[in-house]
């Protein structure tokens, strides 16, 4: 099946969000909820972590404190237990420690290989910092030596190095997850966009279906939900097919029986008033025969009043004849099938030319068979009866072209390979929005249809009207 275009979206529609869109979007939202619950939970359990981290840093501060102490101070002097122990507590972390003597001077030492320089680690942004790190406390440790006190250790928590670790490490899992996501985006785009071909082909189906074309089917997805609902498609595209067969049949049948009908009254009134006509225009001629031999003076009044009754009976069988050859012509042309078309047309567009003076009316027939049999030729000629009276009527048209002529139907679905193509213009006003088709009309697209046909009417580019048919041969 060939994917026909898709009809123009209104005006709301063009806003409406395809289906696979609308998924992709539904996924990128529940992933964007996804990680803002997964980053809450890592700040709330780094928080506790870093809270615990510090409690733990400076329990073991103060313990490497009283250790360092109580192992330097029977061989040390107490000035340089502060240098020892200023420098040795220089490589313990999420701590910070000042050392001051018992004058309160703070003992400086080199830190040029400190656990924070030696790592480099980025910091945090401020905003993060606040958001993990506990309040930072600042702990006081006497240092006894020789039973007194030669200097304090203050023992500051830091928690920035526990902070620049979690950030690293987050910053490491949103950048994976980023490509992990786009990568599972554009795999779930390819497979939506599969999954959906199933859709776009049944929409394209429907769009056919629109357009009558009951021999379209779509093929059977390997979804099962998808595959059911294409399955009932195609059963229903059957079910409209013989449908629609069975009713064009019927359609043909009825209109064959009507014009079967028609050819016998046209048969009877030919039958039965023709003889009629005949005698009574003999009846008539023996009338004004007599009339003329009666030449005695006695009888001049006789013969007046003779020949004028005679004549005023001829004028009243001409105007029956007249009216009979025009019953017996819009009930069933007699000359169909007994001449050629292109001939029975050509009769048909003289006796319109005469009683429509003003209007030009020409055809154009070329390499057209004797006859397409009755019901094709009979149709024809409705249809070029019907066009050309419909343009005199009512569009005031001066001019009408009417071109007959058998064409290759190139179709990829056509049923047949040659057709019969018979197109009718004129120069009028053309078809208002707010004119209905009448019986006429109605009547042209029935015989069209029933024949297997296709019929249109609209308007010409700049002027006038145009009828279009196309017949199978």
């Amino acid at each position: 099946m060939t994917d026909s275009p898709s009809p123009p979206l209104s005006a709301p529609d063009r806003w409406m969000l395809s289906l696979r869109t609308q998924l992709i979007l539904g996924f990128v939202l529940i992933d964007i909820l996804a990680g803002i619950v997964c980053a809450g939970v890592i700040i709330v359990k780094a928080r506790h972590a870093a809270l615990i981290e510090m409690k733990v840093s400076v329990r073991l501060a103060e313990i490497l404190v009283a250790e360092s102490v109580r192992l330097t101070e029977p061989h040390t002097p107490p000035d340089r237990l502060l240098n020892t122990l200023a420098q040795q507590l220089g490589f313990i972390r999420h701590v910070r420690f000042a050392v001051f003597d018992a004058n309160q001077q703070e003992i400086l030492v080199d830190r040029t290989l400190t656990t924070d320089q030696l790592r480099e680690r980025e910091p945090a942004p401020g905003w993060f910092v606040s958001l993990i790190a506990p309040p930072a406390e600042r702990h006081q440790m006497p240092i006894i030596a020789q039973h007194r006190k030669i200097g304090t250790v203050f023992i500051i928590e830091a928690p920035q190095d526990e902070v620049a670790e979690v950030w690293e490490d987050m910053s490491a899992l949103t950048a994976i997850a980023f490509v992990a996501n786009l990568a599972i985006l554009g795999m779930l785009y390819l497979t939506f966009g599969r999954i959906l071909v199933p859709l776009t082909r049944l929409a394209h189906g429907l769009s056919e279906l629109e357009h009558q074309n009951f021999a379209t089917r779509v093929a059977e997805p390997r979804i099962r939900e998808l595959a059911e609902i294409v399955r009932r498609f195609n059963h229903l595209a059957t079910a409209l097919g013989e449908t629609h067969d069975e009713n064009r049949r019927l359609n043909q049948r009825l209109i064959n029986l009507q014009d079967e009908e028609r050819r016998r009254i046209a048969l009877d009134l030919h039958d039965e008033f023709g003889p009629c006509f005949f005698g009574l225009s003999a009846s008539l001629r023996l009338l004004k025969a007599i009339a003329a031999s009666l030449t005695h003076e006695d009888h001049s009044s006789a013969i007046e009043t003779l020949t004028e009754q005679t004549a005023l009976m001829a004028e009243i069988i001409e105007r029956m004849r007249v009216a009979n050859r025009g019953i017996l012509t819009s009930l069933r042309p007699m000359a169909l099938g007994h001449v050629p078309l292109q001939k029975v047309l050509e009769i048909l567009i003289a006796d319109l030319s005469k009683l429509h003076a003003g209007v030009s009316i020409s055809l154009k027939a070329e390499g057209l068979r004797y006859t397409y049999s009755e019901p094709i030729d009979l149709t024809v000629y409705r249809c070029v009866q019907e066009s050309v009276t419909n343009a005199i009527r009512h569009s005031t048209a001066s001019t009408i072209t009417i071109e007959l002529h058998e064409m290759e139907d190139m179709q990829e679905n056509a049923k047949c390979k040659t057709c019969l193509r018979l197109v009718v213009e004129d120069s009028g006003k053309g078809i208002m929005d707010d004119i209905q088709a009448g019986f006429g009309l109605a009547g042209m697209k029935e015989r069209v249809n029933a024949l297997g046909g296709v019929w249109s009417i609209a308007n010409r580019d700049g002027y006038g009207a145009r009828v279009c048919m196309i017949l199978p041969i």
